[in-house]
């Protein structure tokens, strides 16, 4: 094909031309999705122009290699899609406690995660212990204390022994149950691979502890319980 003015509007310029158009579109899309799916239609449109107009092997080769690639990933984010949709109780979880990770991190975070009930008075954190499993309250109370004195409890969407497991030192007080206790339990080492091998789920994590300490500060002060 002859580079010309007119050349550009044959049937074939405009088949190039969309191809390359495609591409430049599908690097400005900020969504993974929509860049691999414009990037594949830009790869079918370069290798019809390069077989049926240029009868050029090496481009149509690349094309092709371009495309595969390309439907590859595609595919897999359809499956990740599926993959990570949420009931609606891990849905609402996932809002009030994970906010910053995304479903299907926060979905790997629950695969690491086992359920557990306590009675009432059932200790679950000794005071001077090794932290060695972290809990987040789901449903029922505990109570945080110092020996006898009750300095502060721990509510459906608190976590239990976050210090421990922040800084990896015994635990500070002992935590009871106080009637019948739902919670999700982590083991903390296990966590801890999991945070360091995924960064924006340390960071998920991360913020909620941070978040969660936040809270219980501001509600131990408005009622008067010693930290």
């Amino acid at each position: 094909m002859e580079l010309t003015i007119e050349s550009i509007f044959t049937a074939g310029g405009l088949v190039g031309n969309l191809s390359y158009i495609l591409l430049i579109i599908s690097m400005a899309m900020r969504d993974i999705f929509w860049l691999r799916a414009l990037a594949i239609l830009s790869g079918i449109a370069g290798l019809s122009y390069d077989v049926v107009w240029l009868y050029n092997p090496v481009g149509a080769f690349w094309e092709t290699c371009f495309i595969l690639v390309n439907l590859f990933q595609w595919l897999w984010l359809l499956y990740e899609k599926k993959r990570s949709l949420l009931t609606p109780p891990q849905s609402l979880l996932r809002d009030q406690v994970f906010p910053v990770l995304s479903s299907l991190d926060f979905l790997k975070l629950l695969e690491t995660a086992s359920r557990c009930s306590f009675e009432n008075g059932q200790v679950l954190v000794n005071k001077g212990t090794e932290v060695t499993r972290l809990y987040l309250v789901e449903h029922g109370e505990a109570i945080v204390a110092l020996g006898d004195m009750e300095i502060s409890r721990c509510l459906p969407g608190d976590f239990i022994g976050e210090i421990g497991f922040f800084n990896q030192v015994p635990a500070t007080a002992t935590v009871t149950a106080s009637n019948n206790l739902e919670c999700l339990m982590f083991d903390c080492t296990m966590l801890h691979r999991l945070m360091q091998k995924n960064p924006q789920l340390e960071r998920g994590v991360t913020v909620a502890l941070n978040a969660n300490l936040a809270t219980k500060l501001i509600r131990n002060n408005e009622t008067g319980l010693a930290v």
